[in-house]
């Protein structure tokens, strides 16, 4: 279940393939978006981006479905299964998937942002959160293990080293990452 920021929609993940959105203040269904269809369909999360317009689903057929909770219509999917969460700057969706793995996307690009996180070695994500800072993500897997990530290594690896090391020279960089553009960030 997750509550819109503004507090009028109430989401609902269904164990029918179904997310439900209420409105709390009347207690009235407003809508049902069909996520999954079919036998054994279900839906384990759900999550608001920061402003409430896009509403994300993670459904047990295996993708991240992003909603408009407005119109009720799909605007997209990624890979994940049990965990979703959006970034408090709205940037970020991360996304838990079988086998561990956390995965960070660009909303604006809708293409990975910076490396997977790596997971536990036979479990699943069950479930992902930023801090309402957006500097750490916890992770929670369902051998029992929760992790905290730092954000800045994983959304802007370059970033995140040349601040702990400084930028490297430009034959440094040419060394170590042959046919790579060396970033602005690390200039």
């Amino acid at each position: 279940m997750a509550f819109s920021p503004d507090g009028r929609l109430l989401a609902g993940a269904g164990g029918d393939g179904t997310v439900r959105t209420w409105d709390p203040a009347t207690r009235q269904l407003v809508g049902v978006l069909a996520a999954e269809t079919g036998p054994g369909s279900y839906v384990n999360a759900v999550a608001f981006s920061r402003y409430g317009t896009l509403l994300a689903s993670a459904d047990g057929d295996g993708t991240v479905k992003l909603w408009n909770p407005a119109t009720g219509q799909a605007s997209g999917a990624f890979p994940g299964l049990n965990g979703v969460a959006f970034s408090p700057d709205g940037k970020l969706l991360a996304t838990g998937e079988a086998g561990g793995t956390v995965r960070l996307w660009d909303l604006a690009t809708r293409q990975f942002s910076g490396a997977p996180l790596p997971g536990v070695t036979n479990g699943t994500v069950s479930g992902v959160a930023f801090s309402p800072d957006g500097k750490l993500l916890v992770t929670a897997d369902t051998d029992g293990t929760v992790r905290l990530w730092q954000m800045p290594l994983f959304a802007d690896p370059y970033a995140a080293l040349c601040a702990d090391v400084g930028p490297p020279a430009k034959a440094e960089w040419t060394h170590y990452a042959p046919g790579e553009p060396q970033p602005s960030v690390c200039r």
